[in-house]
């Protein structure tokens, strides 16, 4: 559960059944659970999205083409900035 060790948690449970009590305590905590559980649903969906595009046979023939063009010849310096006068 993150960063939450097991005494934060139990606070945590305590102050919702104070405020909350226990009945109205347990409907929040399931909706929090489904909540919960729809959020890490939708992030692996992106991960996936994310994962298929990144291993595209085509993006990666296209990504090597234009790395092609962006390196520089083996032996060759690249250019260095030069300063300006007064910057």
């Amino acid at each position: 559960m993150g960063n939450l060790g097991a005494g934060e948690i139990l606070v945590i449970l305590m102050l919702g059944l104070l405020v909350l009590g226990p009945v109205r305590l347990a409907v929040v905590a399931r909706h929090v659970g489904s909540m919960v559980r729809d959020v890490r649903r939708v992030a692996e969906g992106f991960q996936e999205e994310i994962r298929d595009l990144v291993e595209d046979p085509s993006i990666e023939a296209l990504a090597r083409e234009r790395g092609r063009h962006l390196t520089v010849p083996d032996g060759a310096a690249p250019d260095r900035p030069t300063e300006q006068d007064g910057a």
